[in-house]
């Protein structure tokens, strides 16, 4: 505009002028017609990118967005005509905020899309692929009710088989969210990233809650179970816990044998959905215990917390996710006594785009020695990672990855309320060493009075499969937990199928869904499993792998995804087991 007032360049604008210097112009276009076009291009770059959305989506033409994404920056960085020169810094922030805008449209759309894809296939199908015969002969046998259980009985439900047992210990449903289980148990992240693809959350459940609680999340389950008829269709058998279960060579099924009753039930197809942390809690040997005056518990005999409310002091051994919880119930009570304090992870980093390929990314450049991994790595890991991360204390590492890997695990902040009870805790960075009349003696030397002692330190790896499946050698040691095919079969036990043994899965109920549907096609025949040989040697190279790559752990044959050529994520691991379902799902995938 200075330019086209010829020589008195340093002139100001008129005081009424409403034009804004958007860019350089050339001589010979007024600043009115410069703004319109400058408009009118922008309108048209949007509707580009509303129609390039909408069908690079639909189409699923990948590999059109990097030329796409470089025309779009080229075309609004480039002024109006050539002889212009350069976009003024007030252009350069349009352009950034209108790609980021368009970036998160198209990421939501996208997201948007797959689950409505991914609902699609979990509906019931007009034409059953599965024969008739084999759907009203065959008996399945479901060993857990907690939400893979479920997940599996609607699976069959829905496709219509006739014949299915449901072995629940308890006597009720829900598995890890029972009523049993202690008061402040709740989501770690947010209710949409725990739904089932074809169920979901009802409003008055998470009205007002971004993480709701036991009680929901038990009643969530039994909606869920109610709307696809599984309380109708299926016998649900409670206080049955499985003892043994043994192969029947000549019928092709398993006789399985319930603990403390006579009661025989025979299963075509036997899956176990019990959980990988289903054998009993850890309770520490601490010496002189016949001293203590006060009361020692669990964790998971908490319950509404009546037992902490009438304690002056209470100490917390333990730094798992039950530690953290028990301690919100009385937190200026708590004292927490941990070898190290650990990382709480903030809830929105779960809300970024993709966030499981960038887990991924993260834990495939994992080395056990800082020196081996990439710089890129170790600038996520060191530095931007521990900046989002919030802890009660400090800790010792400055790797997160080195914090999860050695036993932190990834806990969640759900609420700043949560937080700020956290800093009321007194914390003792060290371990019991020994009881005495009123409370523990650390190693440290500092001795803790308390009422209640409460042992949040989990529970047990599963280990009952050797104890089931009585006289088969499942591999050396069950210690850090047992290594399936694809997490869900072992070619030593035929017919069973094991759900729930991947971990983490960012969405657990729709990786239940997808793990029932190929469960159910291998049962029936369409998916085909690679022969027996074939299998075992992949077990068993994954099983090398990680336990030379990864430090020791209980659950760490069930989170080796990780490992470079396993499925990078959730997302590719429902497509590699869809895949496997080619005689119905192929065209669909």
């Amino acid at each position: 505009i200075k330019q086209e007032r010829g020589a008195d360049k340093d002139a100001a604008l008129p005081a009424n002028s409403k034009i804004k210097p958007i860019c350089l112009t050339n001589k010979h276009r007024t600043p009115e017609a410069e703004a319109v076009d400058k408009i009118q291009q922008q309108r048209l770059l949007l509707l580009m990118a509303a129609v390039y959305i909408f069908f690079s989506r639909i189409a699923e033409v990948w590999y059109m967005a990097p030329n796409f994404w470089r025309l779009l920056l080229s075309t609004m960085l480039l002024p109006h005509d050539i002889s212009a020169t350069r976009a003024s810094k007030h252009d350069k922030m349009t352009l950034l905020l209108l790609l980021l805008l368009l970036l998160t449209a198209s990421i939501s759309f996208y997201i948007i899309l797959c689950r409505y894809r991914f609902s699609k296939l979990l509906q019931t199908p007009i034409h059953n692929p599965i024969d008739s015969f084999h759907r009203s002969s065959t008996q399945v046998v479901i060993v857990g009710s907690g939400i893979c259980g479920i997940t599996a009985a609607k699976t069959f439900v829905q496709y219509g088989y006739t014949h299915i047992t449901i072995l629940e210990a308890s006597t009720e449903i829900g598995g890890v969210w029972r009523s049993d289980q202690y008061e402040g148990a709740s989501l770690q992240g947010p209710y949409w990233m725990y739904q089932f693809a074809d169920f979901a959350w009802p409003r008055d459940l998470v009205k007002g809650i971004i993480s709701p609680g036991k009680a929901a999340v038990q009643e969530y389950i039994r909606r869920y179970a109610e709307k696809y008829n599984v309380f109708s269709k299926v016998d649900i058998k409670y206080q049955c816990r499985v003892k043994t279960s043994v192969r029947d060579a000549h019928r092709n099924s398993w006789i399985i044998h319930i603990a403390e009753s006579d009661e025989v039930v025979e299963a075509d197809i036997l899956i176990m959905a019990i959980g990988n942390n289903s054998s009993g809690p850890i309770i520490p040997c601490i010496p002189h215990e016949h001293k203590y005056r006060g009361r020692i518990v669990h964790s998971s005999e908490i319950g509404n917390g009546e037992i902490l409310k009438s304690a002056h002091n209470i100490a917390i051994v333990g730094g798992s996710k039950s530690a953290y919880d028990i301690g919100q119930m009385q937190p200026h009570k708590t004292t927490l006594i941990m070898r190290t304090p650990h990382y709480w992870t903030p809830r929105w980093l779960l809300l970024l785009p993709f966030f499981d390929r960038i887990a991924y990314a993260l834990f495939s450049g994992y080395e056990v020695n800082k020196s081996d991994r990439s710089w890129l790595i170790r600038v996520l890991d060191e530095v931007f990672m521990p900046l989002v991360a919030v802890g009660i204390n400090r800790p010792d590492s400055t790797s997160l990855l080195d914090d999860i890997m050695n036993g932190g695990g990834l806990h969640v902040c759900t609420t700043s309320k949560q937080y700020r009870n956290a800093k009321l805790w007194r914390l003792e960075k060290s371990q019991p060493k020994e009881f005495t009349e009123n409370g523990l003696l650390l190693e440290n030397g500092q001795e803790v009075e308390a009422d209640v002692v409460v042992f949040g330190t989990g529970f047990q790896p599963t280990r009952a499969f050797q104890e089931i499946f009585e006289g088969v050698e499942l591999q050396d040691t069950l210690d850090d937990g047992l290594y399936l095919y694809k997490y869900i079969y072992h070619p030593k036990l035929p017919n069973v199928f094991f759900l729930g043994f991947k971990d983490p899965s960012l969405n657990m109920p729709s990786n239940a869904s997808i793990q029932s549907l190929w469960t159910m096609f291998c049962a029936a025949g369409i998916a085909q499993l690679p022969p027996s040989n074939d299998m075992e040697e992949i077990i068993r190279t994954r099983q090398q792998n990680t336990r030379q790559s990864f430090p020791f752990s209980h659950r760490r044959a069930y989170h080796d995804f990780f490992l470079a050529g396993e499925s990078s994520c959730d997302y590719s691991y429902t497509v590699d087991l869809l895949r496997d379902c080619k005689g119905f799902f192929g065209k669909r995938v």
